[in-house]
């Protein structure tokens, strides 16, 4: 009897200390109708995580292991959809991709959460012009501020009618909302000043006080992009404030008022690697940019990439010889290559029919090519439309009469002078001498006054 009341107490002891693994994963299958063979792939905040192989008949099923909690992307057909994953999640999406976001629907575990956010899209889609800056910054202060808590409320009401959501997305739902509307009244004056081209516009004392209660350290809401990007735009204003007040470069600013204002290290990364990724490589400032970022970062998968980045650009500064162009081909026949273009100053323009910024340059551009047209400078302009936009490319420079060289890059942002120079964005104006040397691979717009200034310098 003693012996086994030691052998019932030794299992006892062993089934106590024994734990089944916790659940990682979580199970997604689907049915594309009309599919037409792309590509299928889930990525979470920062990158790619998953590819899934869509069947003939359209359907397809996986299991995505390690999950997280959290939001994702799914992107198909060129067209994405933000969702929601729990470890445990069996979850079943239907969609025509002819009809992307109107036909989205979710059965299943998770279908609850994820049907709401989709049909959450389709009410912000809805919005239209009432979502605009064009329109909202034609409104007066008080009808501003009593449309936005009115779509506030829409949202929260349309929430509170959903049933059986998980308690922890929930709250995370009304965070979102919550945040939302603080960006949207943070952005008053940016939308009034832009639309009235006023800019010394200014809010009234009676504006909503929307900061006080905020968080801006809580680490669990950066699932949130409006979270994000209320964070983003609090950082960039103080930033804006700073550089001025220190006389230094907002660039600069940022990342010095990031590392000293936030106090979480993951925020603190968070800003610091987003604005550094696009930044380091439109700075003015380089090695004092790098310099920072690298002293404050504390990821090292960060710092490789700011590191790596540094080491490319640092190869385009002032006086290095530029990357090359070879045998793109011109709109007026033939192709044309850098080196055709030796023994003049060439100011090239980066470009794309639908980018909006790009075409509201074009006016200065034309005016500018007619000012130096007798000048020892070459202006080139350089279109990454892809290949499906090819024939709007050669429409837009015959109906609006684009003067100078225009070009048109073979494979858009992956071509060999886009990714030379690094560009992650566009507008971007180059300027390189009559020797094939960098003056500036960052120089001014042709809405700037600096350019000519610049021009000027050089004798041109």
């Amino acid at each position: 009897m003693k012996k086994l009341f030691i052998v019932v107490i030794a299992l006892s002891i062993f089934s106590c200390t024994k734990q089944e693994k916790p659940i990682d994963y979580a199970v997604f299958s689907g049915k594309i109708l009309n599919p037409d063979g792309g590509k299928f792939s889930i990525r979470n905040s920062e990158k790619e995580i998953k590819e899934i192989v869509i069947n003939e008949d359209g359907t397809f099923s996986d299991t995505l292991q390690n999950i997280e909690k959290g939001y994702y992307t799914f992107k198909y057909a060129n067209e994405t959809a933000s969702f929601y994953l729990l470890p445990g999640y069996n979850l079943n999406l239907s969609l025509d991709p002819k009809k992307f976001d109107e036909t989205i629907e979710y059965t299943g575990n998770g279908s609850e959460e994820n049907n709401y956010l989709a049909q959450k899209f389709m009410n912000e889609e809805g919005l239209g012009k009432l979502a605009t800056y064009q329109y909202l910054g034609t409104l007066e202060e008080n009808k501003y501020v009593q449309l936005t808590d009115s779509v506030k409320q829409l949202e929260l009401d349309f929430l509170n009618k959903q049933e059986n959501l998980d308690k922890e997305f929930k709250t995370l739902e009304e965070a979102s909302i919550t945040y939302k509307e603080a960006l949207q009244l943070k952005r008053f004056e940016l939308y009034k000043r832009f639309v009235t081209k006023n800019d010394g516009f200014v809010k009234s004392n009676n504006f909503p006080d929307f900061e006080s209660g905020l968080n801006l350290e809580d680490e669990n809401l950066l699932a949130l992009g409006n979270y994000k990007n209320y964070l983003n735009a609090y950082y960039a204003d103080l930033s804006s404030e700073n550089a001025k007040k220190d006389s230094i470069a907002t660039d600069i600013a940022y990342l010095k008022t990031v590392s000293k204002e936030v106090k979480s290290p993951e925020i603190k990364e968070y800003l610091l690697y987003g604005a550094a990724k696009y930044n380091v490589s439109y700075t003015k400032e380089l090695q004092n940019y790098h310099d920072i970022f690298m002293a404050n970062s504390t990821n090292e998968e960060h710092k490789k990439d700011i590191t790596e980045k540094y080491n490319k650009l640092i190869k385009l500064s002032k006086g290095e010889p530029s990357p090359k162009f070879v045998d793109y081909e011109n709109f007026a026949g033939g192709t044309t290559s850098l080196d055709d273009l030796k023994g003049k100053y060439v100011y090239v323009d980066v470009w794309a029919t639908w980018c909006g910024p790009c075409k509201r340059e074009i006016p200065s551009l034309k005016e500018l090519e007619k000012e130096y047209h007798n000048k020892n400078i070459a202006f080139v302009s350089m279109s990454i439309d892809r290949k499906n936009d090819y024939d709007k490319w050669r429409t837009m420079v015959k109906e609006k009469e684009l003067s100078g060289v225009q070009i048109y890059a073979p494979n858009d942002w992956k071509s060999d002078f886009v990714t030379d120079y690094g560009i992650l964005g566009i507008p971007r104006f180059i300027l390189i001498d009559p020797e094939g040397n960098i003056v500036d691979s960052n120089a001014p717009r042709p809405s700037s006054d600096t350019l000519k200034e610049l021009f000027n310098e050089l004798n041109i």
